[in-house]
């Protein structure tokens, strides 16, 4: 009876495994018949698209590093060839990106309750206003701005960490940028 018990157990396995198998070759298919790409990143790409280009950002922030702009452009095209099958080109794109600096700031944030009345951290806030033009879907097209800040502590200065601080912030808002044009999210 054990004997018995054990191989309807191994035949119900190998049919659920089967089955399985089988839906999994469906999905691919389907998916290659209906056009769209699936991908490990999230993104959905729409497949007549080949290009992708990123216009020189602008700073408009009066603040901040002389060279946050070209920073910021350079690493949105750099997220793109890393996250992308696109080729990255110097205008016209069939996905077209193109913004500005709008902000950089500096604010003391977390009062530390003492009679000093001195902040128990610093905060850098950097936000980019962005154009998104996809040109064979134009309700995905957006002009949307992305912030995102930094903490650091009060005893230092913003000279000191500032480079680390532009990097944590851009490598985020790069990301919200993809995931908003091409993940939809």
């Amino acid at each position: 009876m054990y004997s018995k018990s054990l191989v309807n157990w191994l035949k119900n396995a190998t049919l659920y495994r089967g089955f399985s198998c089988f839906l999994c070759f469906l999905l691919v298919c389907l998916s290659a018949c209906v056009g769209f790409k699936i991908s490990l990143n999230g993104a959905t790409i729409p497949p007549e698209a080949k290009t992708l280009s990123v216009a020189m950002f602008f700073d408009e922030s009066g603040t901040g590093p002389p060279n946050l702009a070209i920073t910021a452009t350079e690493k949105l095209r750099s997220y793109f060839q890393r996250n992308t099958r696109l080729d990255v080109v110097a205008g016209n794109g069939d996905l077209q990106y193109e913004g500005r600096v709008t902000g950089y700031a500096v604010t003391p944030v977390a009062p530390t309750g003492d009679e000093t009345q001195q902040a128990g951290l610093q905060r850098l806030t950097i936000t980019l206003q962005v154009q998104y033009l996809n040109t064979f879907d134009e309700e995905a097209n957006f002009d949307e701005s992305f912030s995102f800040f930094a903490d650091f502590p009060p005893d230092k200065n913003i000279t000191d960490v500032e480079r680390d601080l532009i990097e944590t912030i851009l490598n985020q808002l790069m990301f919200d940028i993809f995931n908003r044009s091409l993940a939809n999210w």
